[in-house]
């Protein structure tokens, strides 16, 4: 399909409607995605990072869609794995409890997903974080982990 250019007087202007700023509430602004197969491991009450992106938000009213897919695996004994999504380095309300297993070995892909509203416009990281909470074992990732973040007009 063609594009149109109309030239003429009476007709308004145009300028930067479609700037992020102009956005309606709700509309994606921005998305960043990064996929990764780096390792982690734990065996203690002490958060690994997983995975992590930044994102500048456009906008202080925006609000920041997390969606990450962890696939893990264990070597447990009575083990309760916990992630949580991590903002600077702070947790985030949110936490996801998986793998509470008696015995054996598991492996599963575990989705996170939550929504802020971080209140800035300068970059935030946000990190995906894993720990045994419970148990004993080790916990590892070797396959590959997903982090997608939605910037949302607010």
């Amino acid at each position: 399909m063609a594009l149109t250019k109309i030239i003429g007087s009476g007709i308004g202007t145009v300028t930067n409607q479609f700037a992020d700023a102009n956005m309606s509430a709700g509309s994606v602004v921005q998305a960043v995605t990064v996929v990764e197969s780096n390792s982690f491991s734990t065996t203690s009450g002490t958060y690994a990072d997983v995975i992590s992106k930044a994102i500048t938000p456009s906008s202080t009213s925006s609000k920041i869609l997390i969606m990450a897919v962890i696939h893990g695996s264990a070597q447990v004994s009575n083990l309760t794995l916990r992630l949580a999504i991590h903002r600077d380095g702070t947790a985030l309300t949110g936490q996801f409890n998986n793998y509470a297993a008696s015995a054996g070995f598991i492996a599963q892909a575990i989705p996170c997903i939550e929504l802020d509203s971080p209140a800035t416009t300068s970059e935030v990281t946000y990190s995906i974080k894993g720990k045994v909470a419970a148990g004993s074992g080790t916990v590892s990732s070797g396959a590959v982990c997903t982090l997608t973040l939605l910037e949302i007009a607010g």
